[in-house]
């Protein structure tokens, strides 16, 4: 369903699909740093963040937000950027580490399977 939204980062109105936070505009103004951040580390495979913000100029918290997203990766697997957002561990890239994305994975699926099938099952003590 379509809705009208203020994108997130021009505050401009447009017309939403639901996939994007973004206007057309703006979504259009991302794809291509992220590119031009893609094409950076294939030439300099490498490179640091710091490095990649230089040359580039693009925020950090863009960035960030890329490897938030998993589509950019650390190559240092202790690095101080980056860390799960449940125990505070380093990781690569996304939000949790792969232990905490496991047991909320798993707590989610219980809490589903509680709620779904626990209630449907009656059993009779004979």
């Amino acid at each position: 369903m379509l809705e009208l939204k203020n994108c997130e980062m021009c505050g401009k109105t447009y017309t939403s699909n639901g996939f994007h936070k973004v206007c057309p505009s703006c979504f259009q103004h991302d794809e291509s740093d992220f590119n031009k951040i893609k094409m950076y580390l294939e030439e300099n495979p490498c490179a640091k963040i710091f490095e990649v913000v230089s040359a580039l100029n693009i925020s950090l918290k863009k960035i960030k937000r890329y490897l938030r997203e998993n589509r950019l990766e650390i190559i240092e697997p202790d690095n101080h950027f980056l860390f799960c957002e449940a125990c505070k561990k380093s990781i690569r890239s996304g939000r949790y580490c792969s232990l905490c994305y496991t047991n909320a994975y798993h707590r989610k699926y219980q809490t589903v399977y509680r709620e779904n099938y626990s209630k449907a099952i009656n059993f009779k003590s004979s």
